[in-house]
């Protein structure tokens, strides 16, 4: 999906008009008309004004990158953004891995809170 796309579907998902779209970042309804038709690009702060809007990166709303996730916007912490790196490097079979560890700590997390509360 290139940026006019993406920027429709989040659109869209979110269920605005892009008269509504245009209020929240400052600009007039034809600019996101434009954006979404190709005729025009916005500016890199109009750009960052979506992103934030829509809680995604910038590389996402340009289509560079499928994965939304906003590392290094403030939204994560330099240790979880760590953490998704590496968990990118894993083969399929040790993401697993990790989900299913995961899952186990939370649900011993759940007992010590269970046993707690008694």
């Amino acid at each position: 999906m290139d940026f006019s796309d993406r920027l429709k579907f989040l659109r869209q998902k979110h269920k605005l008009t892009q008269g509504e779209l245009a209020g929240v970042i400052g600009i007039k309804s034809s600019a996101i008309a434009n954006y979404e038709s190709q005729r025009n690009e916005p500016s890199f702060s109009k750009l960052i004004a979506l992103s934030n809007y829509f809680k995604v990166s910038c590389d996402y709303m340009l289509g560079v990158s499928d994965n939304s996730l906003r590392i290094g916007y403030g939204d994560f912490v330099n240790e979880t953004a760590d953490f998704i790196k590496k968990y990118n490097l894993l083969s399929p079979a040790g993401k697993e891995d990790v989900l299913e560890y995961v899952n186990y700590l939370l649900y011993k997390q759940e007992q010590y809170k269970q046993d707690l509360n008694g």
